[in-house]
């Protein structure tokens, strides 16, 4: 698990923190319920969670007061997924979401203060699939135009000697 920042008062000071999680399954009610608690102590204003396990539009579970929108990439059954949390408090202007059918990634654009921001989030392959990252990567809208901010679980290394 990452973490970056402090608590809610950066926001008061203009900044946003992230975490990016690798839950391993969040659908039995008690771990869900714990992550979710988790997260509120963490106090950070967009989570990306990989491994959510979460079927078709029970996204829907991932609820809290604190909590303001949640998207997700759907998957027929219980693995894969990919979620982006953001808390109420964020002032995020939903544009669009492109979700992988697949379960492996979401992404958000909108805006926050005016501000283009693209979330991207994945959850990758647990073998080595070039073709998967470099058709996800196509679909981010043009990059010059928006600030890309990714959280991830890309399941591959990059030194099969040092990462292992």
């Amino acid at each position: 698990m990452t973490e970056n920042g402090t608590s809610s008062e950066c926001n008061k000071k203009g900044t946003l923190t992230f975490c990016s999680w690798n839950v391993n399954g969040i659908n039995e009610p008690v771990k869900r319920g714990k992550v979710i608690a988790h997260l509120k102590s963490l106090h950070a204003d967009v989570v990306f969670l990989q491994e959510t396990h979460l079927k078709n539009d029970a996204h829907c579970k991932i609820r809290a007061k604190w909590i303001g929108q949640v998207f997700h990439s759907k998957f027929p059954s219980k693995a894969r997924g990919a979620a982006v949390i953001i808390r109420k408090n964020v002032p995020f202007l939903h544009k669009s979401t492109i979700a992988d059918k697949e379960g492996r990634f979401v992404i958000v654009i909108g805006e926050i203060q005016s501000l283009p921001i693209t979330l991207l989030n994945i959850y990758g392959p647990n073998k080595d699939e070039p073709d998967f990252f470099k058709k996800t990567f196509d679909l981010i809208p043009d990059i010059s135009t928006t600030n890309l901010i990714m959280g991830s679980d890309f399941n591959l290394v990059l030194d099969t000697y040092l990462d292992r």
